[in-house]
């Protein structure tokens, strides 16, 4: 995969991170870093909040937007990844997790979600030097639908037969089949160049994988920091996932 430097394309022209009505998204994730008690916040204060400054000032306002607040710790997973692509031969780097399951009926296009178990989260190079070997894994729920289920509507006027006939039990044995799709999450780090977009899409796609969501930013000083929420891997563990991946960008 060529992935050489060049101009980059960017979802959004790069520009220093702001306040949006008010609210400094940046001091509300440092101030819970403070309140959960995390060892770099809490032993050195200052450091740390210049570092997060840091970080957030090289990226787009819509990054700061981005941000889930329940899951503040992906700030200093997205730092460490851009630290890393500035290593020529570590480039792409790539970060795969499990994002959650879903579990389609049979015959049916409705969705729901499955919780799951997660696994245990490494502890990563706030450097970025980290043997290739030992690329950061992790995996991490979302308490979230992954798509709006319709409301279910039963009509009590049926009759006794038909609600009979409904309710036969190989009927009901089918409609408690169901298929368990992993979502994952892929995210990316590299030289902001033209088209690194379109062939981090077609890497994707050449693995197998259909992208569902796709967050495309770029640094102030020539990065790009993509993640892409996909599914079409058929289960849950990455490191199958991560072997594709790693004979895909050779």
């Amino acid at each position: 995969m060529d992935l050489t430097e060049g101009v980059g394309e960017s979802s959004s022209p790069p520009r220093s991170f702001g306040t949006f009505s008010n609210y400094d998204v940046r001091s509300d994730v440092y101030n819970r870093f403070i309140e959960s008690g995390h060892e770099e916040a809490v032993s050195n204060p200052e450091l740390f909040r210049e570092l997060l400054d840091s970080h957030f000032n090289r990226l787009p306002a819509s990054y700061g937007l981005d941000v889930n607040m329940d899951k503040i710790e992906d700030v200093l997973l997205h730092r460490e990844l851009l630290a890393m692509a500035k290593d020529p031969e570590r480039r792409p780097v790539y970060h795969i997790r499990l994002k959650n399951l879903c579990a389609e009926t049979e015959g049916n296009d409705d969705q729901q979600f499955i919780s799951m178990t997660s696994f245990p989260r490494p502890v990563c190079d706030i450097n970025g030097v980290v043997p290739s070997q030992k690329r950061i894994r992790d995996c991490t729920i979302e308490f979230e639908p992954c798509s709006k289920l319709e409301d279910l509507i039963l009509d009590v006027r049926k009759s006794p037969k038909d609600m009979e006939e409904r309710c036969q039990p190989e009927d009901v044995s089918r409609r408690q089949e169901v298929s368990h799709v992993p979502i994952h999450e892929v995210i990316f780090s590299t030289v902001d160049k033209p088209k690194t977009l379109s062939q981090l899409s077609a890497l994707l796609s050449d693995i197998g994988l259909n992208i569902r969501e796709a967050h495309v930013f770029s640094t102030t000083d020539g990065y790009s920091l993509d993640v892409f929420v996909v599914d079409g891997w058929p289960i849950e563990d990455t490191d199958g996932l991560y072997k594709a991946m790693e004979e895909a960008v050779v």
